[in-house]
Protein backbone atom coordinates (compact mmCIF):
# COMPACT_ATOMS: atom_id res chain seq x y z
CA UNK A 1 0.00 0.00 0.00
CA UNK A 2 2.93 2.27 -0.66
CA UNK A 3 1.79 5.72 -1.66
CA UNK A 4 -1.74 5.24 -0.35
CA UNK A 5 -2.62 8.01 2.09
CA UNK A 6 -6.25 7.04 2.77
CA UNK A 7 -8.38 3.92 2.58
CA UNK A 8 -12.15 3.75 2.25
CA UNK A 9 -13.99 0.97 4.07
CA UNK A 10 -17.63 0.07 3.30
CA UNK A 11 -19.36 -1.97 6.02
CA UNK A 12 -22.85 -3.37 6.70
CA UNK A 13 -24.22 -4.46 10.07
CA UNK A 14 -26.69 -7.31 10.46
CA UNK A 15 -29.65 -6.76 12.81
CA UNK A 16 -28.77 -9.71 15.02
CA UNK A 17 -25.21 -10.22 13.94
CA UNK A 18 -21.79 -8.82 13.30
CA UNK A 19 -20.50 -6.06 11.09
CA UNK A 20 -19.45 -7.25 7.65
CA UNK A 21 -16.50 -5.38 6.16
CA UNK A 22 -16.34 -5.38 2.38
CA UNK A 23 -12.71 -4.54 1.97
CA UNK A 24 -10.41 -1.52 1.90
CA UNK A 25 -10.20 0.60 -1.20
CA UNK A 26 -7.91 3.40 -2.28
CA UNK A 27 -10.78 5.34 -3.87
CA UNK A 28 -14.07 6.53 -2.43
CA UNK A 29 -15.81 5.79 -5.73
CA UNK A 30 -14.83 2.11 -5.59
CA UNK A 31 -15.96 1.80 -1.96
CA UNK A 32 -19.39 3.23 -2.86
CA UNK A 33 -19.71 0.93 -5.91
CA UNK A 34 -18.98 -2.12 -3.76
CA UNK A 35 -21.45 -1.01 -1.06
CA UNK A 36 -24.23 -0.17 -3.56
CA UNK A 37 -23.82 -3.56 -5.27
CA UNK A 38 -24.18 -5.26 -1.89
CA UNK A 39 -27.22 -3.14 -0.91
CA UNK A 40 -29.04 -4.34 -4.04
CA UNK A 41 -29.04 -7.78 -2.39
CA UNK A 42 -30.06 -6.46 1.03
CA UNK A 43 -33.51 -8.10 0.88
CA UNK A 44 -31.74 -11.46 1.27
CA UNK A 45 -30.31 -10.53 4.70
CA UNK A 46 -31.59 -8.82 7.82
CA UNK A 47 -29.43 -5.72 7.73
CA UNK A 48 -29.71 -2.78 10.11
CA UNK A 49 -27.17 -0.27 8.88
CA UNK A 50 -24.25 0.44 6.59
CA UNK A 51 -21.41 2.93 6.50
CA UNK A 52 -18.47 4.18 4.52
CA UNK A 53 -15.51 5.20 6.66
CA UNK A 54 -12.26 6.76 5.48
CA UNK A 55 -9.07 5.97 7.39
CA UNK A 56 -5.94 8.08 7.07
CA UNK A 57 -2.86 5.87 6.92
CA UNK A 58 -0.16 6.32 9.58
CA UNK A 59 -2.36 8.47 11.83
CA UNK A 60 -2.90 7.43 15.45
CA UNK A 61 -6.18 7.84 17.34
CA UNK A 62 -9.64 9.15 16.50
CA UNK A 63 -8.26 11.66 13.99
CA UNK A 64 -7.44 8.74 11.68
CA UNK A 65 -11.11 7.90 11.06
CA UNK A 66 -13.85 9.94 9.37
CA UNK A 67 -17.35 8.57 8.84
CA UNK A 68 -18.44 9.66 5.36
CA UNK A 69 -21.93 8.20 5.56
CA UNK A 70 -24.10 6.19 7.91
CA UNK A 71 -27.14 4.55 6.38
CA UNK A 72 -30.09 2.96 8.17
CA UNK A 73 -32.14 0.20 6.57
CA UNK A 74 -35.92 0.39 6.95
CA UNK A 75 -39.01 -0.93 5.22
CA UNK A 76 -39.66 0.74 1.87
CA UNK A 77 -42.89 2.77 1.88
CA UNK A 78 -43.67 1.52 -1.65
CA UNK A 79 -42.60 -2.13 -2.00
CA UNK A 80 -42.75 -2.92 1.75
CA UNK A 81 -39.41 -4.76 1.72
CA UNK A 82 -36.57 -3.87 4.05
CA UNK A 83 -34.49 -2.41 1.24
CA UNK A 84 -34.92 1.34 1.84
CA UNK A 85 -31.58 2.88 2.85
CA UNK A 86 -31.78 6.24 4.60
CA UNK A 87 -28.90 8.67 5.11
CA UNK A 88 -30.27 11.01 7.80
CA UNK A 89 -27.20 13.30 7.86
CA UNK A 90 -27.54 14.05 4.14
CA UNK A 91 -31.34 13.63 4.10
CA UNK A 92 -31.52 11.14 1.28
CA UNK A 93 -33.02 7.68 0.87
CA UNK A 94 -33.20 5.09 -1.88
CA UNK A 95 -34.85 1.70 -2.18
CA UNK A 96 -32.36 -0.80 -3.52
CA UNK A 97 -35.08 -3.38 -4.13
CA UNK A 98 -35.39 -4.76 -7.64
CA UNK A 99 -38.09 -2.96 -9.66
CA UNK A 100 -38.70 -0.30 -7.00
CA UNK A 101 -36.05 2.43 -6.61
CA UNK A 102 -38.33 4.79 -4.66
CA UNK A 103 -36.33 7.75 -3.38
CA UNK A 104 -36.33 10.81 -1.13
CA UNK A 105 -33.85 13.70 -1.01
CA UNK A 106 -33.50 17.37 -0.17
CA UNK A 107 -34.49 19.60 -3.06
CA UNK A 108 -31.50 20.94 -4.95
CA UNK A 109 -33.51 23.92 -6.19
CA UNK A 110 -35.67 24.97 -3.24
CA UNK A 111 -34.45 25.14 0.35
CA UNK A 112 -36.59 23.54 3.03
CA UNK A 113 -38.35 21.28 0.52
CA UNK A 114 -38.06 17.53 0.10
CA UNK A 115 -38.34 15.75 -3.26
CA UNK A 116 -39.54 12.16 -3.53
CA UNK A 117 -40.29 9.85 -6.39
CA UNK A 118 -41.09 6.44 -7.75
CA UNK A 119 -39.48 6.05 -11.21
CA UNK A 120 -41.64 3.13 -12.39
CA UNK A 121 -44.73 5.35 -12.56
CA UNK A 122 -42.81 8.59 -13.23
CA UNK A 123 -44.15 9.88 -9.90
CA UNK A 124 -42.42 12.99 -8.55
CA UNK A 125 -43.64 15.05 -5.61
CA UNK A 126 -42.30 17.90 -3.52
CA UNK A 127 -43.11 18.11 0.20
CA UNK A 128 -42.13 20.17 3.22
CA UNK A 129 -40.96 17.31 5.44
CA UNK A 130 -39.53 13.82 5.27
CA UNK A 131 -42.68 12.54 7.01
CA UNK A 132 -44.82 13.96 4.19
CA UNK A 133 -42.50 12.36 1.62
CA UNK A 134 -42.97 8.96 3.27
CA UNK A 135 -46.75 9.47 3.23
CA UNK A 136 -46.70 10.35 -0.48
CA UNK A 137 -44.68 7.22 -1.30
CA UNK A 138 -47.07 5.13 0.83
CA UNK A 139 -49.95 6.49 -1.27
CA UNK A 140 -48.23 5.12 -4.39
CA UNK A 141 -48.12 1.68 -2.76
CA UNK A 142 -51.84 1.92 -2.00
CA UNK A 143 -52.62 2.87 -5.60
CA UNK A 144 -50.50 0.01 -6.94
CA UNK A 145 -52.14 -2.43 -4.58
CA UNK A 146 -55.66 -1.23 -5.45
CA UNK A 147 -54.95 -1.41 -9.17
CA UNK A 148 -53.40 -4.88 -8.88
CA UNK A 149 -50.35 -3.69 -10.81
CA UNK A 150 -47.47 -5.67 -9.46
CA UNK A 151 -44.41 -6.38 -11.63
CA UNK A 152 -43.66 -10.10 -11.39
CA UNK A 153 -41.01 -10.88 -8.79
CA UNK A 154 -40.83 -7.27 -7.62
CA UNK A 155 -42.11 -7.72 -4.12
CA UNK A 156 -45.40 -6.01 -4.96
CA UNK A 157 -47.40 -9.25 -5.00
CA UNK A 158 -50.86 -8.93 -3.42
CA UNK A 159 -51.36 -10.50 -0.01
Amino acid sequence: MEGVQRVFVPTVVETQGPAIGMGMFSSEETAWKVLRAFLKKSAMMDLASASVVVWDVDVVGQEAMTVLAELECIECPVCKRKTFWVDIANLSALCHGASCEAWIEESMHEEEKIDCGFPQTQFLKQTYSIEEAFKELSKIATVLEAAGRFPEGSGFEPY
